[in-house]
């Protein structure tokens, strides 16, 4: 029924937008999955994501976006199998690209003189409420990201944003741009049609009412996918603290490792070497830091945590005691640092007060001093 009610694919301009906006999508995605793969590989990120994450870290901003696309919840976990977002955001804009784009394809070949059974290759109508699902699933999926990273992670990610953008435009335009099949899709050359093939209106206007019903039903489905979709990423991550960034400088980090693995598998779950020799600065600030029973707490993909290793240097390091706190990291005390409830990675105990963020040379010292004129005040 629905290949009589138009010859003519729904509004061509429309679909046009909507793959300009996906193929844009892909290209991103595709970008930060190949980041991902090279992140996973060599413990670093592409010139472009290092560039975007890095250039304000020292006041927070796109600093953090390294934390959300290579921390713990930039995957879905399912059972064994971590699958990477950017993977998933690539699939689902390569669906909507071609769900909006091939009907124009066939339609333009039958204007070539492909006829009129070319038109009626492809149902107009289930084209567009697939279309219809697959943008409300990506624009409901991302608006529960935004609110996860704004909300629990207190991060920024100008690529999570971006991805938000497209996602939320093409469902705004299959939405508001009527892409759902209303009695308005009957028109003149519509009436001429159902006359030539011997249909009724009335029947054509059955057909559009279930036609709206079908796309309410696929949209509504779509939010309730999403948001088990971001419930398993959300409860299959409970170790982290709730702010990944808990001052201007945050965390950062990789894939975590899939909850099924075993403790041997863990031991690769290690810190990478320190690869900086110590000042003699850092070595009386590592001496003053013992004095004052001073540890540090972080993560094995933390790169801040590493960051703060490399300015102290090997030697000094060797004599500060660091808290491993993933619950997948090797030889960690996840239990402990919960006790002591650490607020994001790095954080630091000096003299039994907590100090959480990647700090300077300059900035530990003042700490200390100040922890030792109190100590020696009392």
């Amino acid at each position: 029924m629905d290949q009589t009610i138009s010859v003519e694919a729904w509004n061509p301009r429309l679909r046009k937008t909507i793959a300009a906006i996906s193929s844009l999508g892909i290209l991103e995605t595709a970008y930060l999955t190949f980041d991902k793969m090279q992140f996973s590989a060599k413990k670093s990120t592409t010139s472009l994501v290092s560039a975007l994450c890095n250039s304000s870290s020292s006041s927070g901003g796109g600093g953090s976006c390294n934390d959300v696309l290579h921390g713990p919840y930039s995957a879905l976990h399912v059972g064994a199998f971590d699958i990477p977002l950017s993977l998933l955001g690539m699939v689902a804009y390569t669906i909507a690209f071609c769900l909006s784009i091939l009907p124009l394809a066939f339609y333009e070949r039958n204007d070539n003189g492909g006829g009129e059974n070319a038109v009626l290759a492809i149902p107009d109508a289930q084209n567009r409420i697939a279309l219809l699902g697959v943008t409300t699933l990506m624009a409901s999926f991302s608006v529960y990201l935004v609110s996860l990273l704004v909300g629990v992670l207190h991060a920024t990610c100008l690529f999570c944003f971006l991805s938000a953008v497209f996602s939320v435009s093409m469902a705004g335009f299959s939405w508001f741009g009527g892409l759902l099949p209303g009695s308005s899709a009957i028109d003149d050359d519509d009436n001429e049609i159902a006359a030539r093939e011997g249909i009724e209106m009335s029947m054509a206007l059955e057909h559009i009412a279930k036609l709206r019903k079908d796309g309410i039903v696929v949209g509504a489905s779509s939010v309730g996918l999403a948001t088990v979709m971001a419930l398993g990423i959300f409860l299959t991550v409970d170790d982290v603290p709730t702010s990944i960034s808990a001052s201007s400088r945050s965390s950062s980090g990789t894939l975590l490792a899939s909850t099924s693995k075993t403790a041997v598998q863990y031991q690769e779950n290690v810190p990478p070497p320190i690869t900086t020799t110590s000042s003699k600065a850092a070595l009386v600030l590592a001496s003053d830091l013992n004095s004052l029973n001073a540890r540090m707490y972080g993560a094995f993909w933390c790169s801040h945590c590493y960051d703060q290793k490399q300015a102290l240097g090997y030697e000094a390091m060797q004599t500060i005691p660091y808290i491993e706190c993933d619950r997948e990291g090797f030889n960690n005390k996840r239990d402990y640092c919960k006790e002591k409830d650490v607020p994001g990675y790095p954080t630091w105990e000096i003299g039994g007060t907590l100090f959480p963020g990647e700090r300077s040379l300059e900035e530990l010292r003042e700490i200390v001093d100040d922890v030792i004129s109190s100590n020696g005040a009392k």
